[in-house]
C-alpha cells in the first residue's frame, strides 16, 4: 500500500489575528498582504506539544482556516485547547461541518502525486506542502460561504414574499437582522480569502505555479467562486426589490395619512361646535397616541 502525506483543513474561526500568533511565538508576520498565513513547525510546535514535531506543520490563515499537515486528530484537539488564550475558542460546530482532507500519494522514490490518479509526480518540498495547504484552506472557506449564501438567499426571498402578502411590516426587525447577515457576509465574502491570488511563495517558480493551478482546477475553485458571485448578485437583486417595495408602501401610507389629516380639519370643527373644545382635545389625544405607530410611518 502506497504511503501518503496527509492534510486536514478546518474552518474554525471567522477570522484569525496573525499578529497575536506572531507575537506569541516570536516569529515574523508575512511581508505581503496576500500571504496571510503563519506556518508553525519545529520549535513552535514543540512549545505546544512538549515533544518533537519536526516532520509536522500547522498553517493558520487569517480568514479562519487551520490546516494540519501529518497531524492526527488527538493532536489537532491538543492544538485548539492549548492555543485558546492566543487565538480564542474555535467554533466546533462550524468545524464539524466545514472540514476537508487531502492526501498526497508518496512514491518509493520519495516524490508525490498531487492526488490519487494524477499522472505526474513532484518532489516533496515545503513549498509544495504550502501550495496544498493554501488551496485546501480556500476550498474549505469557500464551502462555508457557499452554505451561507444559500441560507441568506432563502431568508431574503422569504421576507420579500411575506412582505408582498402584507405579513411583515416595513420596519420588521427580522428583515433588519437578515440585512445585517448579508452585510457581514459581503464583508467576509470570497474576496476576503483572495480566491484568485497565488501566494507569493507559490509564485516563485513556474513549477509551483503549475502545481497550484492544477490543484485549483482539481478543487474547482474558480467555477465555485463564479457560482457564488452569481448568487451574491441575486441576493443584491432581492434586497433592492425589498427596498423598492418598502419605499412604495411607505409612500402610499404617507399619502393616506395626509389625506386623513385633511379630512380631520372640517370634522374637528364640527365636533367642536357640537361637543365643545374639551371633548375634541380628549378625542385627539386618544387617536394620536397610537396613530403614527398604526400607520408604521415613524415607528
Amino acid at each position: 500500500m502506497m504511503e501518503s502525506k496527509n492534510f486536514l483543513s478546518f474552518k474554525a474561526f471567522s477570522y484569525i489575528d496573525l499578529k497575536k500568533i506572531a507575537a506569541f511565538f516570536g516569529i515574523p508576520l508575512p511581508e505581503r498582504k496576500r500571504d496571510r498565513c503563519i506556518i508553525l513547525d519545529g520549535g513552535s510546535l514543540s512549545e505546544i506539544y512538549k515533544y518533537s514535531m519536526n516532520s509536522k506543520k500547522i498553517y493558520l490563515f487569517s480568514f479562519g482556516c487551520v490546516v494540519f499537515e501529518d497531524i492526527d486528530m488527538d493532536e489537532t484537539d491538543t492544538f485548539f485547547s492549548s492555543m485558546q488564550s492566543v487565538i480564542g475558542e474555535p467554533d466546533y460546530k462550524m468545524m464539524a461541518k466545514y472540514r476537508e482532507s487531502h492526501a498526497l500519494p508518496v512514491t518509493e522514490a520519495g516524490s508525490a502525486y498531487l492526488w490519487e490518479g494524477c499522472e505526474e509526480s513532484y518532489p516533496i518540498t515545503e513549498d509544495l506542502s504550502y501550495a496544498i495547504a493554501a488551496i485546501l484552506a480556500k476550498s474549505t472557506a469557500l464551502s462555508k460561504q457557499e452554505a451561507d449564501i444559500d441560507i441568506l438567499l432563502d431568508e431574503a426571498d422569504s421576507y420579500v414574499t411575506k412582505f408582498q402578502r402584507g405579513v411583515l411590516s416595513t420596519g420588521t426587525r427580522k428583515f433588519t437582522t437578515a440585512m445585517a447577515h448579508i452585510i457581514r457576509f459581503e464583508k467576509e465574502s470570497a474576496a476576503g480569502i483572495m480566491i484568485f491570488d497565488r501566494p507569493a511563495m507559490v509564485g516563485r517558480s513556474l513549477l509551483l505555479r503549475d502545481i497550484y493551478d492544477k490543484l485549483s482546477v482539481y478543487y474547482e475553485i474558480e467555477d465555485r467562486f463564479g457560482i457564488l458571485e452569481k448568487k451574491v448578485d441575486e441576493l443584491r437583486s432581492i434586497v433592492r426589490s425589498y427596498s423598492m417595495l418598502r419605499y412604495r408602501r411607505q409612500e402610499n401610507r404617507l399619502l393616506i395619512f395626509e389625506s386623513f389629516l385633511l379630512l380631520l380639519f372640517p370634522l374637528f370643527r364640527i365636533l367642536e361646535l357640537i361637543a365643545g373644545q374639551n371633548v375634541v382635545e380628549t378625542f385627539l389625544q386618544l387617536i394620536f397616541s397610537n396613530l403614527l405607530q398604526k400607520f408604521n410611518i415613524f415607528f
